[in-house]
């Protein structure tokens, strides 16, 4: 036999005996039950499945949260949600307003608010541009679980005088496994006009609102070094946002903008919601526009990871920030603009708000209000991805 037939033969033995793929066993976190955990619980269990390298994994347990948070509690003072006499629970959590902007401790037995109480958004101004319509515009409600609110407000991450004090003993924030934020986004239906059709509406004290969708980040669990936050890209955060699917260029920006989506069949969809005693409320009109757990695709440090929601992270878009269908480019990425939330206790400021995408260095930088640039790594420290926390403590 000629020599490279021979060679030939000798390597397809060589590659005969293939080792089976293991199918990972995450019935920890979906097996029944899951919908009645605890959150600390559900993400400690549910961290090795929200981390998987499998995209069609993770979009499952955005899913198993967005069901979650959105179990229906009963509306007592008001029509709930698009009528129903029902609301998310999210909707009885503190928003930053209860958090930030008082000493009252929040009830969690209270029923849920019918006031809108959107977080006065910073973002614009620090990032050099002034809101010139009313401060109430963005409709933004940033709410927490008791899990986010009990830490934030024990260990004195409320007001600025607090942090300071915090950072006299401590080098970094660390956030509780099981912490929940979320941010809801709102748009005003005004007189003689309907919502889109499809989504969900709420009757606020001051008018009717139909919901754009939701940005969910949970706790997962700690990193094995938290004094790394700004560069390590072991997961510690879930994140997802879910948007309204005729959204204008929603589409658009899920096929060809953001980076790690998988979208699951109707009928596991159809399975969540109906375990979570949703189906056929209307969330079946949302969808997230994928998931994220680190900086960097795989952690290579290469190839950013794009993430957001066409309304709230619009600033992001290019070249027309209204127009998302036509966008060519969408510089958006939950964690990598998170992870900028930091603390500098010798000129007890935050670092400048700023959209970066892709793995930080000590070098990244961002001029602040009065134009001086601030370096990340010259002693700023991590509030653990909590951009609430430079935006709201008074």
């Amino acid at each position: 036999m000629p020599r490279v037939f021979k060679g030939l033969a000798t390597a397809a033995f060589i590659l005969v005996p293939a080792v089976p793929v293991m199918a990972q066993d995450y019935s920890g976190c979906t097996a029944d039950g899951w919908l009645d955990k605890s959150d600390e619980a559900f993400a400690a269990d549910c961290a090795g499945m929200a981390f998987s390298d499998s995209l069609e994994d993770r979009e499952r347990v955005a899913w198993m949260f967005f069901a979650r948070v959105n179990q229906l509690i009963q509306d007592p003072d008001g029509d709930g949600m698009s009528g129903s006499g029902q609301v998310p629970v999210w909707m009885a959590w503190p928003t930053d307003p209860d958090t930030f902007d008082s000493a009252q401790p929040f009830d969690f037995g209270d029923p849920p608010r019918n006031e809108m109480l959107p977080s006065t958004e910073k973002k614009d101004i620090l990032a050099g541009r002034i809101a010139t319509e009313d401060p109430d515009g963005a409709n933004e409600e940033v709410t927490r679980n008791k899990t986010s609110y009990d830490y934030l407000v024990s260990s004195g991450l409320t007001t600025k005088r607090d942090v300071a004090a915090f950072f006299d003993e401590n080098d970094y924030v660390d956030m509780p496994v099981g912490s929940v934020e979320l941010k809801a986004s709102w748009l005003q239906v005004p007189d003689g006009t309907q919502a889109p059709e499809g989504a969900l509406t709420f009757a606020f004290e001051s008018d009717t609102y139909w919901w754009r969708g939701i940005h969910i980040m949970v706790k997962m669990q700690p990193l094995p070094d938290p004094a790394q936050m700004f560069y390590s890209e072991e997961p510690s955060w879930f994140w997802t946002t879910f948007e309204f699917n005729d959204n204008p260029g929603v589409g658009h920006v899920r096929e060809d903008l953001t980076t790690q989506r998988a979208p699951l069949s109707e009928t596991a969809i159809a399975g969540i919601l109906e375990t979570a005693g949703l189906s056929g409320f209307g969330f079946e009109a949302y969808a997230p526009n994928g998931t994220q757990i680190r900086f960097t695709k795989g952690g290579t440090g290469e190839t950013p990871v794009i993430l957001g929601h066409t309304d709230m992270e619009d600033f992001a878009g290019s070249p027309n920030t209204a127009q998302p269908r036509y966008w060519t480019g969408f510089e958006a990425s939950c964690h990598s603009c998170h992870a900028t939330a930091a603390y500098h206790p010798g000129t007890k400021a935050f670092f400048p708000f700023s959209v970066p995408t892709g793995a930080l260095d000590p070098g990244y930088n961002k001029a602040d209000k009065d134009g001086i640039v601030r370096y990340l790594g010259q002693g700023y420290k991590p509030l653990d991805f909590m951009w609430p926390i430079a935006f709201q403590a008074r």
